[in-house]
C-alpha cells in the first residue's frame, strides 16, 4: 500500500466531529470540521450501491478545505450512519436523496453555502442550486455522467466497458458483493485509478458499513431495475426534462472537476463545460471516477482556489 496522504480524516481525527440531528424525520449522521466563523461548504457524495459508503468516502478532502472553509459532510439517506428511507424500495432513488441534502442544509441554517457534489452528488447540488438558489453561493460539480448523460450514463458510449462489467446487465445492481475486503476492493477498482491508494482506515469503515448496509440494499435495489429502467430514467427528471437541461438556470457558473481517466467518459465532462458559459474546467491525469482519492491534493487546492475567490 502507498503512503498515506497526511491530509486524510484517519491521520487528523481530532479535526473531526461526528454528530447526529434530525432532518425531515430521519436521524442523519454528518463529518464536521474547521471554523463556525468561516463560510459553510458542504460535500455531498453520489450513490453507493449496496455498500452504504457515505460521507467518509472524502476522507483526503475534509481536513484539507476545513482550513479556508466551515465544511459539512451528510451521510445520505440509506448510507454511512443515517437511516433508511421508510418506504424501502425509494432507497436510493437520488431525487428523495437530494431533497434530504436540501433539507439538512435547511435543518442547520447554512445557506447560502458552498456545494462540492461528485457523480450523483453533483446532479443533487445542481438540482438544489436550481430550486433553492437562495440557499447556494457556488457550485464544483465533479465527473458526473448522472448530471450530463441520459439514465445517468447507463449503457452509454461514453461509460467504459470495464465500469458496465462491475453491474448486471442493463443496471447498476452489483451482484455478488460481500462485506470483506476482498469484495471491496474489487468494486471499488472500477472507480479508483490505483485502489491500493486506499488506507487501512477507509477499508475498515467500508466494511464495517457493508456489513450494515448490504442485507438492506439488496432486495429493494435488485428490484428498483426490474422495470427495464424506467424508474432509473425517471428520477433524473425535473419537471418532464433531464436536470442538464436546466442548468442554464443556474446562478453560478460552477467549477468541472473530471478524470481523464474515469471510466464514466471524459467526452461528458468536455461537454459539459462546453454548455455552460464562464464555468471552469480541470482535468486530473491518474484520475479515475474518485478522483479526490486518486490525485488528494490537486483536487484540494483546485476546490479552495476557486471557492476561496469567489467566497468574498
Amino acid at each position: 500500500m502507498t503512503a498515506e496522504y497526511a491530509g486524510n480524516i484517519y491521520l487528523n481525527r481530532d479535526q473531526v466531529r461526528s454528530k447526529f440531528t434530525e432532518v425531515a424525520g430521519y436521524r442523519t449522521h454528518y463529518l464536521e470540521a474547521g471554523s463556525d466563523s468561516a463560510f459553510p461548504l458542504v460535500l455531498i457524495h453520489g450513490g453507493n450501491f449496496h455498500l452504504g459508503l457515505a460521507a467518509e468516502r472524502w476522507f483526503p478532502t475534509i481536513v484539507p478545505l476545513s482550513r479556508d472553509f466551515h465544511v459539512f459532510a451528510p451521510d445520505e439517506i440509506g448510507s454511512g450512519f443515517s437511516d433508511p428511507p421508510r418506504i424501502i424500495t425509494d432507497i436510493g432513488d437520488v431525487r428523495m436523496r437530494a431533497d434530504h441534502v436540501l433539507a439538512f442544509v435547511e435543518a442547520l441554517g447554512l445557506g447560502p453555502v458552498h456545494l462540492v457534489g461528485q457523480s450523483q452528488g453533483a446532479w443533487i447540488a445542481a438540482y438544489i442550486a436550481i430550486k433553492r438558489p437562495d440557499l447556494v453561493r457556488n457550485l464544483v460539480l465533479v465527473d458526473s455522467a448522472s448530471l450530463t448523460l441520459p439514465e445517468g450514463g447507463l449503457n452509454h458510449a461514453n461509460v467504459a466497458q470495464r465500469h458496465t462489467d462491475t453491474f448486471l446487465p442493463n443496471t447498476m445492481y452489483c451482484d455478488g458483493l460481500k462485506p470483506d475486503a476482498e469484495s471491496v476492493r474489487r468494486y471499488l477498482s472500477s472507480m479508483l485509478y490505483d485502489v491500493m491508494q486506499l488506507p487501512d482506515g477507509f477499508m475498515k469503515y467500508a466494511i464495517d458499513r457493508a456489513r450494515h448496509w448490504l442485507p438492506i440494499w439488496d432486495k429493494p435495489w435488485r428490484t428498483f431495475w426490474e422495470d427495464g429502467g424506467r424508474r432509473n430514467r425517471e428520477q433524473y427528471l425535473v419537471d418532464g426534462v433531464h436536470l442538464r437541461d436546466h442548468l442554464h438556470k443556474l446562478k453560478t457558473a460552477p467549477l468541472i472537476i473530471w478524470g481523464k481517466d474515469t471510466v464514466k467518459g471524459l467526452q461528458s465532462g468536455i461537454e459539459l463545460f462546453k454548455s455552460l458559459p464562464d464555468s471552469e474546467l480541470h482535468v486530473f491525469d491518474k484520475a479515475n471516477h474518485f478522483l479526490w482519492i486518486d490525485q488528494p491534493e490537486r483536487f484540494n487546492r483546485s476546490v479552495s482556489s476557486f471557492l476561496v475567490s469567489r467566497t468574498g
